[in-house]
């Protein structure tokens, strides 16, 4: 059994590494409008802009919890 930390901690690396990795795909497929976003603070985000955003985050958390629950079924 995993305790409350371990877990917390688990999914922090989860979705950082996987919204780390769903964001350079949206960036190599050119989904932003604009290729500095998130690299320049002058850069100023579109509506769907932030619907990627939206949805990498949401992507991400979501495979996070999938990962952990797998993780934690095979440990029992």
């Amino acid at each position: 059994m995993m305790s409350k930390f371990t877990t917390a901690l688990l999914f922090n690396l989860f979705v950082y590494f996987t919204y780390a990795i769903i964001d350079k795909l949206f960036t190599f497929l050119h989904f932003y409008s604009n290729t500095k976003l998130g690299e320049s603070l002058s850069v100023i985000p579109t509506t769907s802009d932030i619907v990627l955003i939206i949805l990498n985050v949401l992507l991400s958390s979501f495979f996070s919890v999938y990962l952990l629950y797998k993780i934690k079924a095979n440990m029992l």
